[in-house]
């Protein structure tokens, strides 16, 4: 299908103005993005679509997530992550079957629709189902199965690698998939060099949570005689690498970011994750100077308790500048750039996270007559620093409409809100 949105508003944060944006036409062509101008001829037989209501955004790419998260969403307050996960996490989770799955990523996924998502990250397990929730949403993602190896649960890595070679570039392209090596604390080293080798024969990307904790850093460290960043390294699991998607990075030296940087890696930051667990707060000043790519994730539901990205990125960045006691420190263009264009890379989808010609059809469509962008001085400032998800009105995906005027079209909210809710009962009883 071919449309013209017409006198859309877009941001255009390179031109230094107050306001930063510019009205404009946009053809989508099929999937893609085909033509962005002042003015866009209508070819024969497109359908038009008066946007002059509208702020257009590329949609948020949410880089890190466990979606089913949402079944187990605050049956736990007030503890560290290691009882979070020990006691209350672990043992719910081993009595979740693949309708739970299917059912709380579908939650998930509406949650981040409506809040302004296209595009997730998640490391979870039962990965078919969700990845049947995500085709059916219409959304994209990049799925892995969580593995460790101290369970003692034979032949998980390998599982792993079918469920990879199964599910990646399906969904006309939306759906790719890679290796999820847990965590130092629940993964070996030789178990995580052997994800690295797999990940890297297929040509797909790492996803790690990594220095999340002071705790997990102090106990590797006794243990091998180094920060797991600098004894991967060391023994060579970053040369040739594939991507990696490093989840977390609460505890870093420079040394341990300068490895990751002169690996390509990219580093997901979870702020209000990090933040509700007591995990600590990222050194900013050294991550902004890193030249790594830096984006944005929200964590599961069950740590954060939200999957809003703007609310995400609203936290992130008044972290950034009052840690670092330096309120231009981050700009609002590389805030968004977190959460779109940076993102979009480390997923492996290098056309997404752009409002431009020849890139995916990911589209968000901000109402301007929401109150939160009255009045109409900086419409960037208003997204970033006093929009909510309320002002989202549609959503596209792949030159899709996924949610239009806020109804969702791929997802019967009422039937999923009411399975989730029996089987988070039955979950929370143990």
């Amino acid at each position: 299908m071919i449309r013209v949105f017409t006198s859309a508003r877009i941001l255009d944060t390179g031109r230094g103005t107050d306001d930063a944006t510019r009205v404009v036409d946009i053809l989508v062509d099929g999937m893609k993005i085909s033509h962005i101008a002042d003015h866009v001829d209508r070819p024969m037989g497109a359908s038009v679509i008066d946007a002059s209501r509208y702020l257009v955004t590329p949609g948020f790419v949410n880089a890190h997530g466990h979606l089913a998260m949402t079944l187990l969403r605050g049956l736990a307050d007030e503890v560290s992550l290691d009882v979070w996960l020990h006691d209350y996490m672990f043992p719910r989770e081993a009595l979740m079957n693949g309708d739970d799955i299917y059912y709380g990523s579908l939650l998930a996924l509406a949650e981040g629709i409506m809040s302004g998502t296209t595009t997730f990250a998640e490391m979870y397990f039962l990965e078919d189902d969700v990845a049947r929730a995500v085709d059916e949403a219409g959304v994209r993602a990049n799925l892995s199965t969580g593995t460790a190896s101290l369970d003692n649960e034979r032949g998980k890595l390998e599982k792993s690698e079918e469920f990879v070679v199964r599910w990646n570039n399906k969904a006309d392209g939306r759906i790719r998939t890679s290796f999820g090596p847990h965590a130092p604390y629940t993964a070996s080293p030789e178990f995580i060099r052997e994800n690295f080798e797999r990940a890297r024969d297929l040509g797909v990307i790492v996803q790690f949570h990594l220095h999340e904790t002071a705790k997990e850093i102090e106990e590797f460290t006794a243990a091998y005689g180094a920060s797991p960043i600098s004894y991967y390294a060391d023994q060579g699991y970053f040369k040739n690498p594939p991507r990696l998607l490093a989840a977390h990075c609460v505890h870093m030296t420079a040394h341990d970011t300068e490895i990751l940087r002169d690996a390509g890696a990219s580093i997901v930051l979870n702020a209000q994750s990090n933040l509700k667990l007591g995990s600590g707060i990222a050194d900013y000043r050294l991550l902004l100077g890193s030249g790594v790519n830096l984006c944005v994730g929200t964590d599961g539901a069950a740590s954060n308790d939200n999957l809003d990205m703007l609310e995400e990125l609203r936290v992130l960045g008044l972290l950034m500048k009052g840690s670092t006691m330096d309120a231009s420190g981050i700009s609002n263009a590389s805030l968004l750039a977190m959460a779109t264009t940076n993102g979009g890379r480390a997923l492996g989808f290098d056309d997404v996270g752009t409002l431009s010609e020849g890139a995916a059809a990911d589209l968000v469509f901000w109402d301007l007559e929401d109150e939160s962008f009255c009045p109409r001085n900086n419409v960037v400032s208003h997204l970033l620093w006093s929009a909510n998800s309320r002002a989202v009105d549609s959503v596209m995906v792949a030159g899709s409409w996924v949610m239009e005027h806020r109804q969702l079209l791929g997802i019967d909210i009422d039937k999923v809100r009411f399975e989730v809710a029996r089987r988070a009962r039955r979950l929370a009883s143990g």
